[in-house]
């Protein structure tokens, strides 16, 4: 019997410590969100101290010029890091929902936007501009070198998922469809003339001339319509998604619109196409 209780005193030393901790938890005032808030506390360190000794990311300092929100922050750097492996533990650590930060690598001659929105960490790497490190009003301006998207709570990037196994449609089947689903896209005094598809292209013709452009101008209107148009499309299913490799949105003498596959994103909401208001040609 001797010996048993010599067996068991290891897990009963820790029990009485446990009760002792809580005890003293309790006569200092503590219930048990803040000492769950402590502990999160010192997930916070583990995940600062790693970013420092994997990567040399340090707390990140204000912007010196140019940031009229007060809220920026950057963090430099020189090393051969990617902004993919250290992305989300870095907003783990200092960022909070809608954040911006900017991470200037010397080494690598990048910068990369952070951007935490909605749980969702929007990376986004350009070509590094020598001293924009100095101004918040002229940093990311560079060439963009590579943007990605991140679930914060998991770390499991967003991509364009779609089924390839899931075939295609006819021409017809495909105008028939398109025709349907972006009738309710377009506002008053608009009307789609036309749609067709010749060589893997999707063309949607639009006229604007019936518009009012008393408040906004018929290019104002043509960027907004894209985006609705071509929305409305990209819910299709899989099956007319594989169909198409581009589409041209037409608006006669407002200029056309050619976006392809390689223009589309999904910040964890759908895909949608990511352009400039340029892209009118």
């Amino acid at each position: 019997m001797l010996f048993s209780a010599y067996l068991f005193l290891p897990k009963i030393e820790k029990t009485q410590a446990e009760n002792k901790n809580n005890v003293q938890n309790v006569k200092n005032g503590k219930n048990k969100k803040e000492v769950q808030e402590t502990n999160k506390l010192s997930d916070n360190d583990r995940l600062k101290s790693e970013l420092k000794e994997k990567y040399e990311i340090g707390i990140p300092s204000k912007f010196a010029n140019g940031d009229k929100t007060g809220k920026w922050r950057i963090v430099k750097i020189a090393n051969s890091a990617q902004p993919s492996d250290y992305a989300v533990t870095y907003a783990q650590a200092y960022m909070k929902d809608g954040d911006i930060h900017y991470i200037v690598n010397f080494s690598l001659k990048t910068t990369t936007m952070l951007r935490l929105l909605n749980g969702i960490i929007d990376v986004k790497t350009t070509e590094y501009v020598k001293k924009e490190e100095l101004d918040a009003t002229i940093i990311g301006k560079g060439k963009l070198y590579k943007e990605q998207h991140f679930y914060v709570n998991t770390g499991k990037e967003i991509t364009i998922e779609t089924d390839a196994n899931a075939g295609t449609v006819t021409k017809d089947d495909l105008i028939s469809k398109v025709k349907e689903v972006i009738a309710g896209s377009i506002g008053s005094g608009e009307k789609i003339t036309n749609v067709n598809f010749e060589g893997k292209n999707l063309t949607v013709t639009v006229d604007l001339s019936g518009t009012d452009t008393k408040l906004v101008t018929s290019k104002d209107i043509a960027l907004v319509r894209i985006s609705s148009i071509t929305d409305s499309i990209l819910e299709l299913d899989d099956q007319y998604y594989n169909t198409w490799n581009s589409i041209t949105i037409d608006f006669g003498k407002e200029g056309k619109a050619v976006l392809d596959k390689g223009m589309i994103k999904n910040q964890g909401y759908g895909k949608f196409f990511d352009f400039s208001n340029d892209i009118l040609k």
